[in-house]
C-alpha cells in the first residue's frame, strides 16, 4: 500500500472493510486467519482451487450443474443483503471454487456498509467492475444511492460466464445470437431456465431487476426444482425434452425409426410395430419409444424421469 496520500487512505479503508466483514465469520466467505489494521496486512485461508477467472470453462455447457453451484453463491449474497450490505465487486476473479461443489465469495474492499460514516471512494470515482456492473451504476462517478440489486445484476452476469465458459458479456447482450445460451448450447433444454434468470437480472433499468439476492434465490430454487423433479421441459418445438437415465447430463435426441416384433422375436409370423430410437447426446445411451411419444407426453403434461 502507498505510505501516504489519498490513495493510501482509500486502501486502508478498503482493508478495514475486508477485515470487518471477514471477522463476522459469515458462511460462504473466505475464512480469515489473522489481520492487523495498524500494520496493514491480512491473511486468509488458501483457496487452492483458484477462482472462476482461473477456471472459466469448469461449468461450460452444463446448465443444471452450473445453477446448482451458482445457488451457493446466491445464498451467500442473500445473507449480506439481509443486513443491507452490498458487495459491489462480484466477478469471476473474486469468486473462489470451494469444497463440496460450492462457490466462496472474497474481496470485500468495495462493500457498501449503510452505517459507515465515510465511504472508501471519492465522489468522482466509479465503483465496481466495469464489465460486470449494471449500466445504471456506470455513471463515471460515485453512485450515492447503492441498492442491493447492484449485486443481483452482477450475479446474473456471473451465471452467464459460468454457463458459457467466457469471461465477458457486453452490456445486456444475452439475448443476441452470439451470446444467447440457448443458441450456443441448443442440445440442453435447461439453458432456457438459465435464460429466464438472465432476462430478470441483466436488465437496463434498476426497477426491472430483482431487489435483492433473496428474490433471486427463490428464482434459482424454482428453476432447480423444475429440473430435478422432472417437471416437463419443452423444447422450442413444444416436444418433451428427455434427460438421459444413465449419465443424467445429456438429453435424448431422435435418430431413426425401427421395426420390432410385437411378440416373441423368434416368432417369424408375429406382426411388427414401429418404434422410435432416441440417443443421448452425451453418453450415447439409447432408448426405444412408441410412435406417439414424446409428442403425446408433452400434450398430456407427463413428467420425464430423472437420471441418477
Amino acid at each position: 500500500m502507498p505510505e501516504s496520500g489519498p490513495d493510501a487512505d482509500e486502501a486502508v479503508k478498503r482493508l478495514k472493510n475486508e477485515i470487518l466483514i471477514l471477522r463476522q465469520g459469515r458462511p460462504g466467505l473466505v475464512g480469515l486467519i489473522d489481520a492487523n489494521e495498524t500494520e496493514r496486512w491480512i491473511v486468509t485461508e488458501l483457496m487452492s482451487a483458484g477462482t472462476l477467472f482461473d477456471n472459466p470453462t469448469k461449468y461450460r455447457g452444463d446448465a443444471h450443474r452450473a445453477m446448482k453451484i451458482f445457488r451457493s453463491l446466491v445464498e451467500t449474497v442473500a445473507g449480506l443483503h439481509k443486513d443491507n450490505l452490498v458487495h459491489r465487486d462480484i466477478k469471476p476473479a473474486n469468486v473462489f471454487l470451494g469444497a463440496d461443489d460450492t462457490l466462496v465469495l472474497g474481496d470485500f474492499g468495495l462493500i457498501f456498509l449503510p452505517e459507515q460514516p465515510e465511504r472508501p471512494t471519492m465522489t468522482d470515482e466509479r465503483v465496481g467492475p466495469r464489465d460486470y456492473m449494471p449500466q445504471w451504476a456506470d455513471l463515471g462517478e460515485r453512485l450515492e444511492n447503492v441498492e442491493t440489486n447492484f449485486d443481483v445484476y452482477m450475479l446474473g452476469k456471473l451465471l452467464w460466464c459460468m454457463v458459457t465458459g467466457r469471461l465477458k458479456l457486453p452490456r445486456e447482450y444475452h439475448k443476441k445470437p452470439p451470446y444467447d445460451v440457448t443458441a450456443l448450447f441448443p442440445n440442453d433444454p435447461n439453458m432456457r431456465k438459465v435464460n429466464g434468470i438472465l432476462e430478470k437480472c441483466v436488465v437496463e433499468e434498476p426497477e426491472q431487476c430483482p431487489k435483492s439476492a433473496q428474490e433471486l434465490l427463490v428464482m434459482v430454487d424454482d428453476a432447480l426444482v423444475s429440473i430435478q423433479k422432472g417437471i416437463p421441459i419443452l423444447d422450442e418445438k413444444g416436444k418433451l425434452a428427455l434427460p438421459c437415465r444413465v449419465c443424467g447430463r445429456g438429453f435424448y435426441q431422435e435418430q431413426n425409426s425401427v421395426q420390432l416384433k410385437a411378440n416373441d422375436l423368434q416368432n417369424r409370423g408375429a406382426p411388427t410395430i414401429p418404434v422410435r430410437m432416441f440417443v443421448c447426446n452425451v453418453c450415447t445411451h439409447f432408448e426405444l419409444f412408441a410412435p406417439n411419444f414424446p409428442e403425446e407426453a408433452a400434450a398430456k403434461n407427463w413428467k420425464a424421469w430423472r437420471g441418477n
